[in-house]
Formats: structure tokens, C-alpha cells, sequence
């Protein structure tokens, strides 16, 4: 990308602000509908049957439901695009978003274990391209990656865990640097429509933080010790995910139908056995994982954090290779606060010392999945960030043994062509 004269820099500047308070409403707008479609299907409808919770075969009916919309949707132009293992894309053409947004919207509100954030990016980025649809194509590539940044900024909560992520596609040369700036503004105003000014209220449902969870007073040696113990645990359930969404990739890419099936089938059994054989609240098996956290630290059971962890790396990873569409993110911190709360219950450690832990674990599996170490640091630091500033540590060993526990696996790794990470000036795919 050339550098730009200042008045179009002016440009840029100010259209970053534009997007960002578009792709931020745009976000909210679909969060809404996913929070309320799973509240509706998973609480509303059985409790007006007199149902406390939801029965497991109701679960059960939806998850194969929602396997056959996103099967529908397979049929629409483009076809849902790519998967969640190819990484986050910017520049999607705008005759694919229907289907891929279709097809998001059947899997998350369906409640298999896939995040928001890869189609909120497809829907800022859309924003992005009608919003510069009369511009030359350069400008418009900018647009779709300032939109699409915006709007992942939008479910992350604070602005400087994506503008890290950007910063860490810089580095790996998938976005000109001379993005930094604008970006860093789309995000700003993002989070101004999210948190609200003056007497506006925000549009944010929730913070990014995990309730719960003990102030660490300070750090002890032992702890660094055990924290490297959760790395290496941790970073082995991220790249054992990921592979394993890989294998089933290469079995459900030419039979999209049954591999979509196959995945919800699979998940389906998995919450018969943690609900009926464990007690194990559905959302610790479903979903993305967000709202379970505060249930998932709350946890004394060894035996049933280990269902846990199982269960939900078995449901993340076919939904990673089933054909769904979604984010990897959330099931991944999901899966490193998992790691960090067994081990702090396994071991002989003080009662803070499951703070330092989850931001260990946290750290590590997003390091594995995404292979940004200073995005999955912060991303471990923030969420933990109410346990005081002595957890940073945490997440930055951890997300550096799970990096290089991917680049190991990597290299020992004949990937699949679908999951082939591919970038453009103004488009990155990094979590693959």
C-alpha cells in the first residue's frame, strides 16, 4: 500500500471513526440476537413447559437442528466461505456474507461450541464494503479491514487486546503499518458506542472478565512452577483441539451434510454424558464458553473439571472441522481457565493461586489456537485483570509455551489445503 497523501489521510482518519461506530452497532446488533435466540431456545421454551432446565434430548434436537439449517445455508451464494481454522478474513465479497452470517447465526444460537468474533469481523467488514462501495478498490479493501476490525473489537471488550491483534498482523507482514493509526481510531470509537457518552448508554451487554476468581497477592516460586505446568498442559488441549478439527475436516469437507451431523451428534453425546452421568451444567459443554466461566471457576469436583475439559475440547474440536461457522477464541480461553482450575485443585497451592493459573492456562490455549502470543497474553492479563497486576506474568509465559507448542506441532504437521492460512494487503487469516 502506498503512503497516502495527507489529505486522504485526513480521509481514512475520519472514515475510521464512521466504521467503527457502524461495525460497533452492527455487533451489538448481532449479539443481541444470538444472546436472545439461546435464551429463547435454551431457558424461555422450557421453562413455559414447566421445565426447570433443559432436558438433554431438547439440547440434543437443537444441536441437530441447528446442523441442518447451517446445512441450508451450505446451498446460498458462496457457499458459507471458509472455516474456522483458515483464521479471520477481512475480504469476504459481500455476495458470501448472507450465508456465512446465516450460517453463524444457526450455529452459535444452536449452542455449538464456536465463538462470535470470526462473524463479527465477516459483518464489520461488510459494513466496511458498502460503505466504500463507490470507492476505488484500494480504499474500499481499507475500509472492509477498518470495519471488520471494529467490530471484533466490539465482542472483546477492550479495545487494546484488537489493536494487539492488528499489531501482531503488522508484524507479520498481512497489513501495511500505515494501518496502525486508523485502526487504533475505529477501535476507540467502537468501544465509545460499547461503553457509552455522557448521558448515552453503551451498547456492551457485558465486560471481558471472569467472575470469581481470588486477588493473587503476589507471586511465589512454586506457582511460577506450577504456571509452566499449566502452559505445557494447557498448550497440548489447544494444539489437540486444533488438530483434532483438522482430522475432521479432511472427513466432513466431502461430505458437508454428514460431517455437520456427525459434529452435532458427537456434542450431543457429550452433554448426555456430562449432564446425566456428572451434573455438569449444559453451557460448560455448549456454546462459546463466555458464560460459563463464572459455573466453570465455582468448581471444587477434580472429576468433573475433567469432564469439563474433555467434554468441551471434544465439542470444540468437531465444531472447529464440522462445517460450522464461528470463532475460535472463547472455547479456547474456555479450555485454558479449565487447565488452570484443575491443576490449582489438583496441587497443594493457596487459594489465590487459581488466578495465576487460569491466566496461564488462558494464555497458552489461545497462543496454540491463534499463534499471537502478545494477543493471547493480553487476552489471558485482561480477563483475569481483576485478580490484580501479579497474574501478567502468568499469561505471558503461558502464551509463550503455547506458541511454541503450535510451532512444534506445526512442524510436524502436513496441514490440510482448506486450512491453508492465506492474507492480502488489507486482509489477515491468523488462527490457523
Amino acid at each position: 500500500m502506498d503512503t497516502p497523501a495527507p489529505a486522504q489521510t485526513i480521509r481514512i482518519l475520519g472514515l475510521a471513526v464512521v466504521l467503527g461506530v457502524l461495525a460497533a452497532v452492527g455487533a451489538a446488533a448481532l449479539l443481541w440476537v444470538v444472546n436472545h435466540g439461546q435464551e429463547w431456545l435454551f431457558v424461555d421454551l422450557p421453562e413455559a413447559w414447566g421445565m426447570d432446565e433443559a432436558p438433554w434430548w431438547w439440547a440434543a434436537l437443537l444441536l441437530l437442528t441447528g446442523a441442518g439449517l447451517v446445512a441450508l445455508t451450505k446451498l446460498m451464494p458462496g457457499g458459507t466461505g471458509a472455516g474456522p481454522l483458515t483464521g479471520f478474513h477481512f475480504d469476504d465479497p459481500l455476495s458470501m456474507v448472507p450465508s456465512v452470517l446465516c450460517a453463524a447465526l444457526a450455529t452459535l444460537i444452536f449452542g455449538i461450541a464456536l465463538g462470535p468474533e470470526a462473524p463479527l469481523i465477516v459483518l464489520g467488514s461488510a459494513i466496511g464494503a458498502i460503505a466504500g462501495r463507490r470507492a476505488d478498490p484500494q480504499v474500499r479493501q481499507v475500509m472492509m479491514f477498518l470495519g471488520g476490525a471494529a467490530a471484533i473489537g466490539a465482542v472483546l471488550g477492550n479495545p487494546f487486546i484488537a489493536g494487539f491483534m492488528i499489531l501482531e498482523f503488522v508484524a507479520m507482514g498481512m497489513v501495511p503499518a500505515l494501518l496502525i493509526a486508523p485502526t487504533m481510531l475505529a477501535l476507540a470509537a467502537s468501544y465509545f458506542v460499547q461503553i457509552g457518552i455522557w448521558n448515552l448508554p453503551g451498547l456492551a451487554s457485558s465486560g471481558l472478565s471472569i467472575p470469581g476468581l481470588p486477588f493473587y497477592s503476589g507471586v511465589r516460586p512454586w506457582d511460577i512452577l506450577a504456571g509452566i505446568l499449566v502452559g505445557v498442559i494447557a498448550g497440548a488441549v489447544g494444539v489437540a483441539a486444533r488438530q483434532g478439527g483438522l482430522l475432521f475436516d479432511r472427513f466432513s469437507r466431502p461430505r458437508v451434510t454428514i460431517g455437520l451431523f456427525t459434529a452435532a451428534a458427537v456434542t450431543a453425546l457429550v452433554l448426555v454424558v456430562a449432564q446425566q452421568g456428572f451434573d455438569i451444567a449444559q453451557n460448560q459443554i455448549l456454546f462459546s464458553g463466555e458464560e460459563g466461566m463464572g459455573q466453570l471457576v465455582a468448581q471444587t469436583s477434580i472429576s468433573a473439571v475433567i469432564v469439563i475439559l474433555v467434554g468441551k475440547a471434544i465439542a470444540y474440536a468437531v465444531a472447529l472441522g464440522g462445517g460450522f461457522r464461528g470463532g475460535p477464541i472463547f472455547p479456547a480461553t474456555f479450555l485454558g481457565l479449565a487447565v488452570g482450575v484443575l491443576v490449582a485443585l489438583v496441587l497443594p497451592l493457596q487459594s489465590d493461586s487459581v488466578s495465576a493459573l487460569a491466566a496461564a492456562g488462558i494464555g497458552a490455549t489461545a497462543a496454540a489456537m491463534l499463534r499471537l502470543p502478545a494477543t493471547a497474553a493480553l487476552l489471558g492479563a485482561v480477563l483475569i485483570a481483576g485478580a490484580g497486576g501479579a497474574i501478567a506474568p502468568f499469561a505471558i509465559i503461558g502464551a509463550t509455551i503455547g506458541l511454541l507448542m503450535r510451532v512444534i506441532a506445526d512442524a510436524k504437521l502436513v496441514q490440510a489445503p482448506a486450512a491453508t492460512p492465506t492474507a492480502t494487503p488489507t486482509a489477515a487469516s491468523a488462527a490457523s
